[in-house]
C-alpha cells in the first residue's frame, strides 16, 4: 500500500472507531489580528451623533452690495465659528424674505427668525428708544451711537420692557444723518423752508416741521426713484444708506452736519430664541450687545464715510461745512423738539426726560 493509502487507512480506522479525526498542525502560524488602540470599553462605545445643525434666517432690506450686508456676513460668521459651525445663518438681503417696515411682524411670526428693524419705521411701537431719534444730540460716529442705545437699553427697565416681545440682540446706530440735495444746496438753516425731505423718525420729522419743510417718510428703496422724479427735494441720509442706493447719482449737495441718527435694532424670534441650547445662547449673547455695535456700526456705517465722500467729488459733487454760528442755530432748534418729545410719551406713562438724560450721559461717556 502507497504512503497515501496507509493515510486514508488510519483516517478511516479512526473515524470506525469513534474518534475525531484531527488534521495536521498547520506549518505557519496565522496572521496576527490588528490590535485596538483604544480601551475596551471605549471601543464598545457607540459613535457620538453630532449636533443638528441649527439653520436660522435673517432678513434686511438693505442691498446684497452694500457695507451694511457685508458687515452682516461676517458678524454671522463669527457665530458660526465661535459654535463650530453649529449655527448657520442666512441672510435674506433686500427686502428679498420680509419689507423692512414689516420685519418686527415677520419676526414675532416666525416667518423670518431674525430681522434688522429700524425704528424709525415703527412710530409709537418703541417710544423711549425713540430718545435716540432726537435732533443733534452730539452723536458723531455710529460706533458712538451704537454703544450709547445699548447702554440706555441695559440701565432702563422700561426701555427693556418695550423689546420684551422679543430677543434683542443689539442696537446698531445709523452713521450721522444729514441733509443732502438736488437742486438747491442747505448753506444756512433758512434754506430748509420748502424743501421736500425724505427724513424718518419722530424728532428729525418734528425739526423739519419746525423749520418750515415738508419731511416724508420714504423707505430707502424707493428714493432714488423719488428724487430723481422731482417727489422729493432731498434727504435727511448716512453716507451708507446713499451709497448702496447710489444716491450720489441724483443728489447733487450734501450738507454733511450731522443732525440725528437713525436707532436700528438686531432682534430674534423669542421661542426661537428660547430653543437654542445654552451654549449656544452664550455665543449670541458673547457678540451681541456692543460687541455687535461696533462691529457692524462701525464696519458697515462708520467705514462708509470715506466712500461717500469719494463718491460725491468723483463726480464732483458739493460737500458743504456749516460754520460756527449755523451750528448754534441747528442745536437751539432741537431743544424745542427734545422738550416737545418728552412731554408726549407722559400720556403713556413713561419718564422721557430720565431717558434723554441717560442717553446724553452715555453719548458723553462713549466719545
Amino acid at each position: 500500500m502507497g504512503a497515501l493509502g496507509a493515510l486514508a487507512g488510519i483516517a478511516l480506522l479512526a473515524i470506525g472507531c469513534g474518534g475525531a479525526y484531527t488534521p495536521p498542525a498547520a506549518t505557519s502560524a496565522p496572521a496576527k489580528q490588528a490590535e485596538s488602540t483604544k480601551p475596551a470599553a471605549e471601543a464598545t462605545k457607540p459613535a457620538a451623533q453630532a449636533a443638528p445643525t441649527i439653520q436660522l434666517k435673517l432678513s434686511h432690506h438693505e442691498p446684497e452690495t452694500s457695507l451694511f450686508h457685508a458687515a452682516l456676513v461676517k458678524w454671522s460668521n463669527e457665530i458660526n465659528q465661535k459654535t463650530n459651525g453649529q449655527v448657520k445663518i442666512t441672510i435674506y438681503p433686500g427686502e428679498t424674505l420680509a419689507k423692512g417696515r414689516e420685519i418686527t411682524t415677520a419676526v414675532e411670526s416666525g416667518m423670518a427668525d431674525m430681522g434688522w428693524a429700524i425704528v424709525g419705521f415703527f412710530p409709537g411701537q418703541f417710544p423711549l428708544t425713540e430718545a435716540g431719534q432726537m435732533p443733534i444730540l452730539g452723536i458723531n460716529s455710529s460706533v458712538q451711537g451704537s454703544k450709547a442705545l445699548w447702554d440706555l437699553y441695559s440701565g432702563n427697565p422700561d426701555v427693556q420692557k418695550e423689546w420684551s416681545k422679543y430677543k434683542l440682540i443689539g442696537f446698531t446706530s445709523s452713521g450721522t444723518q444729514w441733509i443732502s440735495t438736488s437742486k438747491k444746496p442747505v448753506r444756512v438753516i433758512e434754506d430748509v423752508k420748502g424743501l421736500k425731505l425724505r427724513v424718518s423718525g419722530w424728532g428729525g420729522t418734528e425739526l423739519m416741521k419746525n423749520l418750515g419743510a415738508s419731511p416724508m417718510n420714504v423707505a430707502p428703496p424707493e428714493m432714488y426713484e423719488s428724487i430723481s422724479k422731482g417727489i422729493l427735494d432731498g434727504a435727511v441720509f448716512d453716507w451708507q444708506g446713499i451709497n448702496s442706493n447710489r444716491l450720489y447719482e441724483v443728489l447733487n449737495y450734501a450738507s454733511t452736519f450731522p443732525i440725528i441718527i437713525q436707532p436700528q435694532a438686531l432682534i430674534m424670534n423669542q421661542n426661537k430664541w428660547k430653543s437654542l441650547p445654552p451654549d449656544v445662547q452664550k455665543v449670541f449673547d458673547e457678540v451681541g450687545g456692543k460687541y455687535y455695535g461696533q462691529l457692524v456700526g462701525g464696519q458697515a456705517f462708520d467705514a462708509a464715510d470715506a466712500q461717500g465722500i469719494d463718491n460725491f467729488k468723483k463726480l464732483n459733487k458739493e460737500i458743504i461745512t456749516f460754520p460756527p454760528d449755523q451750528v448754534k442755530k441747528w442745536q437751539d432748534a432741537a431743544k424745542p423738539v427734545w422738550a416737545a418729545w418728552v412731554e408726549s410719551v407722559k400720556p403713556k406713562g413713561l419718564d422721557g426726560q430720565k431717558a434723554l438724560d441717560q442717553l446724553l450721559a452715555a453719548i458723553e461717556k462713549n466719545k
